[in-house]
C-alpha cells in the first residue's frame, strides 16, 4: 500500500488519480492509433469528453449507493473521492454514444474498437485501487494473502468487525481483490483485442463479447469482497449487475448471431429454390410450333 506516490514543490500525487490518468492517456492514445489503422478517425478531445462522463457516473452511483439520492448533482463535482466502476460504465457508454453521434462515427464498430483498451484501461486503475487500499478483499489464510497498515480501509473495517484491537500493527490478511481484477482484466484484454481484428459477424459483437467476461470476472471477484455489504439475496450490489450484464450480453450474443446468419441463409435458401419434380414423373413435349 502507497497511497502517495511521490510529492514534487510539496504537491503530493496520489496513487489512485495517478493510476486513473495514466489509464486515461495510454488506453485513449491506444483506442485512437487501432482505430486509425482500420480507417477510422477517432478524435482523441473524444476520450476526454467519454473520461469525463465516466467519472461523473461513477460519482453519482457512489452517492446514490453509499449517500443520499438528493445529492446526486454533487457528482458533477467528479474529483472528489467515491467512485464505483459500473456508474462509470453507464456515464461513460451514454457520452460515447453521443460523442460518436456528433462525430458522425458508427457507435457499435466504434465499440468493438475501444472495449480492449477500456479493460486494460480498469486493469491499470485497479493497481491503484490496491496502492489506495480501497475495494479490498476479505480475511484468508491463503499464502498470498496481504496486509494492509494501521489507519488503511481494510484495517479499520477489520476494527469495526472487532477482527482485531485498534492497537494492532496492521490488518488481518485479506484477499487482493484489487490485483484479482487486473489479471483477469488483462487476461481477457488481448482476447478482446483479438476478436477485434478479426471480421466479426455483427457490429457490436466484440463489446457485447467484454460484457459477458467482464460479467464473469466481476462476479467471481466480488465472492472475495471484505469491504461491500451482501444486500441483494447474499450478493453485492456489483455483483448483481455483473451477472445482470453477463446474461444480457450473453443473450444478445446469440440473438443477434441467429438473426444475422441463420435468418438470411433460410431467406437466401427460400428464394432460389424450385419445387421438384415428383419421381418417375414425365413431362409432356412442347407442342409443335405451327406457321
Amino acid at each position: 500500500m502507497r497511497q502517495t506516490l511521490f510529492t514534487v514543490f510539496g504537491y503530493a500525487f496520489h496513487a489512485y488519480p495517478v493510476m486513473i490518468s495514466i489509464a486515461f492517456v495510454t488506453c485513449t492514445l491506444l483506442a485512437v492509433r487501432e482505430a486509425d489503422k482500420r480507417r477510422l478517425f477517432l478524435p482523441p478531445e473524444a476520450g476526454l469528453f467519454v473520461f469525463i462522463g465516466a467519472l461523473i457516473g461513477a460519482r453519482a452511483f457512489y452517492i446514490i449507493q453509499y449517500e443520499r439520492i438528493r445529492d446526486v448533482w454533487l457528482a458533477l463535482f467528479f474529483w472528489q473521492a467515491g467512485l464505483v466502476f459500473y456508474g462509470g460504465l453507464i456515464g461513460g457508454t451514454i457520452t460515447a454514444y453521443l460523442c460518436a453521434r456528433f462525430y458522425r462515427l458508427p457507435p457499435l464498430r466504434t465499440a468493438d474498437i475501444v472495449v480492449p483498451y477500456l479493460a486494460l484501461g480498469e486493469a491499470i486503475t485497479r493497481i491503484g485501487c490496491f496502492l489506495n487500499g480501497c475495494c479490498f478483499g476479505m480475511p484468508t489464510q491463503m499464502p498470498w494473502g496481504v496486509r494492509f497498515p494501521a489507519g488503511s480501509y481494510p484495517f479499520w473495517k477489520q476494527v469495526l468487525d472487532k477482527l482485531i484491537p485498534e492497537n494492532a500493527p496492521c490488518s488481518l490478511p485479506v484477499h487482493p481483490t484489487q490485483l484479482y481484477m487486473t489479471l483477469g482484466l488483462v487476461l481477457f484484454a488481448f482476447p478482446l483485442l483479438k476478436a477485434s481484428l478479426k471480421r466479426t459477424v455483427f457490429d457490436g459483437q466484440t463489446a457485447l463479447l467484454y460484457g459477458v467476461l467482464y460479467g464473469i470476472v466481476r462476479f467471481t471477484v466480488e465472492i472475495f469482497r471484505g469491504e461491500s455489504a451482501r444486500s441483494v439475496f447474499g450478493m453485492t450490489v456489483s455483483q448483481t449487475i455483473s451477472l445482470v450484464l453477463l446474461i444480457f450480453s450473453g443473450a444478445l450474443i446469440l440473438i443477434l448471431y441467429r438473426w444475422t446468419t441463420v435468418e438470411p441463409r433460410d431467406a437466401a435458401r427460400q428464394e432460389g429454390s424450385s419445387d421438384p419434380l415428383p419421381p418417375n414423373s414425365e413431362v409432356e413435349p412442347n407442342p409443335p410450333s405451327s406457321d
